[in-house]
């Protein structure tokens, strides 16, 4: 019988109502052996699964790949969320496609992760460290005045000092989060299969830095110059950690990728039109 880890946002009412009737169907076709809250990211240590089924939106969905990136268990997303970019499936589609899930007949998307320390002046070992699907802000913050930045892109591998800039802040972006905040602010978007970052600045004090679009094996570092009180690094739109001046932010891709079970019924790109009426064509008032 196959292993399942069960996951929900059992907070939302409408999850807790569905799991009344889908915990007991899942219980017939698979051993559930955990059964967790989506409202938490503490790693955990079940042994060896086949599936993680998360019930909550793309929020769960960031959570849940941060916190069972060590098991390298591919997740299933049920979306009781807005857009449900990350959470593909409803539960009448998992349902349907169960039989597939169960034998291993579905595709995977498997996605970048990054890993971001902050590191003190001078100090050898982060003070804080933690992954992210999605993307690192580091955001100016109150008293909201612009913050300077010195920004390095694999300093091992390109000779010279890094490019200092001010502004409200910057993005590093993974190609699954390149459709986030980064999109919002002007970047790119990255097709998800692709070995990539993406950096971003907000607002820079500049008209001729653009995002750019870096090797998914170069180093980030980012030297905080000048800082505000409220300067934070945020992970995953869901985490805030304070900065300040003189601190240190190292990025880079973590050595395991997440695995995303795809809907069979909807591709990447026709669910990129759907969702975000990417290459939408205008309406007009007149006739065609």
């Amino acid at each position: 019988m196959s292993r399942i880890i069960l996951i929900s946002h059992a907070a939302k009412p409408p999850v807790a109502e569905t799991l009344k009737t889908f915990r007991p169907w899942l219980a017939q076709r698979a051993e559930i052996i955990a059964d967790l809250s989506a409202v938490s990211d503490e790693p955990i240590d079940v042994g060896q699964a086949d599936l993680a089924v998360v019930l909550g939106g793309d929020g769960a969905m960031l959570s849940q790949a941060r916190r069972l990136a060590e098991i390298d268990v591919p997740l299933v997303g049920i979306n009781f969320g807005k857009l449900g970019f990350l959470a593909e499936f409803t539960v009448d589609e998992v349902k349907e496609h169960w039989d597939d899930l169960l034998s291993g007949r579905y595709k995977i998307s498997e996605r970048v992760m990054i890993e971001a320390g902050v590191y003190a002046d001078g100090d050898a070992e982060p003070r804080f460290r933690s992954l992210a699907m999605n993307d690192c802000v580091i955001t100016a913050g109150p008293p909201y005045r612009m913050i300077d930045l010195q920004l390095t892109v694999n300093p091992k591998r390109w000779a010279g000092h890094g490019t200092v800039f001010s502004g409200d802040g910057v993005i590093v972006a993974t190609p699954t989060g390149s459709t986030a905040y980064n999109l919002s602010s002007g970047g790119p978007i990255i097709a998800p299969d692709v070995n990539a970052l993406v950096i971003t600045p907000m607002c820079p004090h500049s008209l001729s830095f653009r995002p750019i679009v870096v090797r998914g094996d170069d180093e980030i570092h980012i030297d905080m110059l000048e800082a505000n009180v409220g300067t934070t690094l945020v992970i995953d739109g869901q985490h805030p950690i304070p900065l300040e001046k003189g601190s240190t932010v190292r990025i880079h891709a973590f050595s395991r990728r997440v695995k995303l079970v795809t809907n069979p019924d909807l591709g990447y790109w026709q669910m990129l039109a759907k969702k975000l009426h990417w290459a939408a064509r205008p309406r007009g008032t007149g006739s065609p």
